[in-house]
């Protein structure tokens, strides 16, 4: 992801703001852009985790598996509770 977005701030940079409103976006500019923001295949590994979203599921597997738990609150709100 790290990649994409050094690439797409390289090539946005790389063209003057005016220059680029009035030449617009071409075909070979469009699929550039768009292959160095699409998601790459090693991108995203955490979404491969089998999480659990359950706490009091994921208490008993942590203990019958004697490993800790690892608690990811994100977002606004108290959606999890206070952590």
């Amino acid at each position: 992801m790290f990649r994409s977005l050094i690439l797409t701030t390289l090539l946005l940079g790389a063209v003057p703001a005016s220059r680029g409103a009035q030449r617009g976006l071409d075909e070979r500019t469009f699929s550039a852009l768009q292959s160095a923001i699409r998601p790459q295949t090693d991108e995203s590994q955490w979404a491969k985790v089998p999480w659990l979203i359950n706490l009091k599921d994921a208490r008993e597997r942590a203990a019958d598996e004697d490993k800790p738990i690892f608690l990811w609150r994100s977002g606004g709100g108290d959606v999890l509770g206070r952590t």
